[in-house]
């Protein structure tokens, strides 16, 4: 009887010692080559955008530049579509995601989440001073009404969960849904609030509104792979020393409050 049992005594430390020594793969990878590569749309203003020379820059930018320098290696931001991302991570294409991604039951299943390090939720832009006093959905879900949201986001999940009655037109991009939205081709566009935010001072001459509360709340955070807790632990030690201090606070100021970047920066977007 002894045999048996040290066989599988055996078995079960060496798959316990293949699963630490795969753990730690991606981040003795990351130091062996000394880059960190962190995947975010570039279309998601003021998270990452892209500038006319093809350089990503927004809010996961610098955290992303901040957590690499952090480690000690260069910060290699990837551009990919937001739907493409996480299939990256799963893939090892990259590393972690940091593209103001919301943190839901649905994703948590396929990558882990750290932080969050901001709290989001559905709002609406539109050019109705009707629809902008809206305080539940019923209000804009009525025959007749176009509403435009991206695809493969939450705000997508949000519409389709809770719209039945107005036509949803679906679009690859924010940007693509707000261009209807200023062209009238459609009524309302769905978004989470640092887009519509980003909007309305992009837009400020266009006669555009906004609700006073989001629909819900979102928690964003970035993903790591599941398999990794030794990275998962240095990302959560960066989140936290960002917030004790207030280096985030002063990074959240910047990218939604002040606006200068708006005029500073040229950017374009992907349609």
């Amino acid at each position: 009887m002894k045999k048996p049992i040290s066989i599988i005594a055996l078995l079960i430390f060496s798959l316990a010692y293949t699963a630490q020594n795969e753990a730690q793969d991606i981040l003795n990878r990351i130091l062996e080559t000394g880059e960190l590569r962190i995947g975010m749309s570039g279309d998601q203003p003021p998270f990452s955008m892209t500038a006319t020379d093809g350089s990503l820059f927004g809010l996961d930018a610098d955290m992303a530049t901040g957590l690499a320098n952090n480690i000690g290696v260069k910060a290699k931001l990837v551009k990919m579509r937001f739907k493409d991302l996480i299939p990256a991570l799963q893939n090892g294409e990259i590393d972690m995601i940091v593209s103001g991604l919301t943190m839901t039951i649905d994703r948590n299943k396929k990558v882990a989440f750290v932080g969050p390090y901001l709290i989001s939720g559905n709002s609406i832009i539109t050019k109705s001073k009707e629809y902008s006093e809206a305080e539940s959905v019923d209000v804009i879900d009525k025959k007749g009404v176009k509403i435009a949201v991206m695809q493969g986001t939450t705000s997508e999940e949000f519409v389709v969960a809770n719209i039945e009655n107005a036509q949803i037109y679906k679009s690859t991009t924010n940007n693509l849904a707000i261009k209807m939205l200023l062209e009238d081709k459609v009524d309302i566009v769905v978004a989470g609030y640092p887009t519509v935010a980003i909007a309305l001072l992009e837009n400020s001459s266009a006669g555009l509104y906004t609700i006073d509360q989001p629909f819900d709340y979102e928690p964003i955070g970035i993903a790591v792979a599941p398999s990794d807790p030794l990275l998962i632990n240095l990302v959560q030690n960066y989140l936290h020393a960002l917030e004790r201090t207030e280096i985030l606070d002063m990074l959240k100021v910047k990218w939604f409050e002040e606006g200068s970047w708006i005029l500073d920066s040229p950017v374009i977007y992907q349609d």
